[in-house]
């Protein structure tokens, strides 16, 4: 059975981005010297080059507004943000780490972190932190899971998110419901599905935003106490019946019980719960502010749990900043780094996602960012009940993978059976193809 959070390892990205397998040079991880500069005296400030992709005018103006306050404290180093398309970034960063052109910071995702670090091209911040003496309990999100390779540490966190229960309060009244208390189960999920779907008026009670493995489908394979991966990381286990099972109660609501719209039928179109038509959402954390705009009452819900088995589960991941090897700056680099992951940068952001310190989610600050609503629910659930994405390196192609199979389950082209055993089929052979340079 999976472990909460705290106790296992836990996942990603917010962003699923095709990925590029890369040829390893023999590099030994680079590690920074402890409490020795990388660089010598400069005339003026430092210019220190943060690159990241844009996520939006609101997510870029909150990252450059975020720094203002660290360079007023630190006027020998200047920040130079560079927002770039996502598409195509990983590319554009390792062609300008071969050439010796690449910025000081980036940001990272746990699909690049291990192939970076395995050739090199990223800084161990381990000595940093332990030189810095930065109290990682302070942390409910521990980052050696997605960041951590041999021994080392590869990321400053930015923030965590991931899968958001979203209610609509108005769809509910009109209804007779009331809302969801904090123990419902499965079968409550799917009486209030039923009472809230109706075929006249295109309106339905569940629609989920990312279904396929090892998206939102996952709680519920988690639910019956199935998994994806094994605990290695090296092996599908979508094969095993209890994660069959956990499939198969999605795909019932689509097939058996018509309550949520198959994915291919909203092809398209905008997504029906900003549209109001839809009362119980399973989306991402990255969508509230899209939901706050679309001018009905919400609020946030507690998971359902599998009333056999007692299990809840939410799908989680984060996103860091790492240090590339290059960097004729890597000190100034760091205290950059050290900003963003610590007080200042985890409250400059966490309008974009759960900052990952203690001190910023419990702070009435962060609640009140989020009012009328209740975001205790969502990261309670985080911090309680929270699984990864099964962070590999080579995340992208076997997501790719899964998720072609196992969309066929909710088409009803496919079976459950039929569909995880050609998805296993795949991803074992991709996992079979690792280089040894990736082992963690």
């Amino acid at each position: 059975m999976f472990q909460p959070i705290a106790k296992r390892s836990t996942g990603r990205v917010l962003c699923l981005l095709l990925f590029v397998m890369v040829l390893f040079s023999s590099c030994a991880p680079v590690t920074a010297p402890a409490g020795q500069a990388t660089t010598g005296a400069a005339a003026g400030p430092v210019e220190i080059r943060l690159a990241s992709y844009g996520l939006g005018d609101a997510w870029n103006k909150a990252l450059e507004d975020t720094l203002k306050p660290f360079e007023a404290a630190n006027p020998n180093i200047k920040v130079k943000v560079e927002f770039r398309p996502i598409d195509g970034y990983w590319d554009k960063l390792q062609t300008e780490y071969a050439g010796g052109q690449a910025p000081d910071i980036t940001i990272n995702q746990m699909n690049w972190v291990v192939p970076g670090a395995a050739r090199g091209m990223f800084v161990d911040l381990k000595p940093f932190i332990d030189r810095d003496k930065l109290d990682m309990s302070a942390y409910f999100y521990p980052m050696e899971p997605e960041w951590g390779w041999q021994g080392g540490m590869y990321g400053g966190l930015l923030y965590a998110g991931g899968q958001a229960l979203y209610i609509n309060k108005d769809l509910l009244k009109a209804t007779g419901l009331d809302f969801p208390k904090d123990d419902w189960t499965w079968d409550d999920l799917l009486a209030y599905a039923q009472k809230m779907t109706d075929p006249a008026t295109n309106q339905w009670g569940i629609h989920m935003g990312i279904i396929n493995p090892p998206y939102w489908s996952t709680s519920f394979i988690h639910g019956t106490g199935g998994t994806v991966l094994n605990a290695a990381g090296d092996k599908c286990t979508l094969t095993d019946p209890k994660a069959q099972a956990g499939l198969q109660f999605v795909a019932d609501l689509i097939q058996k019980y018509k309550v949520m719209p198959p994915p291919s039928s909203l092809e398209g179109q905008t997504n029906p719960f900003l549209s109001g038509k839809v009362g119980i959402y399973f989306g991402g954390t990255w969508e509230e502010s899209a939901i706050r705009e679309a001018g009905f009452d919400w609020d946030f819900a507690h998971m359902p749990i599998n009333k056999d088995t007692g299990t809840r589960s939410v799908q989680m991941g984060s996103n860091a900043w790492s240090l590339l090897s290059t960097s004729k700056n890597q000190e100034q680099a760091w205290k950059v780094i050290e900003f963003l992951m610590g007080e200042g940068g985890q409250r400059g952001m966490m309008k974009n996602g759960v900052p990952g310190l203690k001190s910023v989610v419990d702070s009435q600050e962060y609640r009140d960012l989020h009012k009328p609503q209740n975001v205790d629910v969502l990261w309670n659930d985080f911090a309680q009940y929270g699984h990864d994405y099964y962070p590999t390196p080579d995340t992208d192609e076997w997501w790719a993978a899964v998720s072609q199979e196992t969309s066929a389950i909710w088409s009803g082209e496919a079976t459950v059976a039929e569909a995880t055993e050609r998805a296993c089929k795949a991803v074992d052979e991709i996992f079979a193809r690792r280089p040894a340079e990736w082992k963690r």
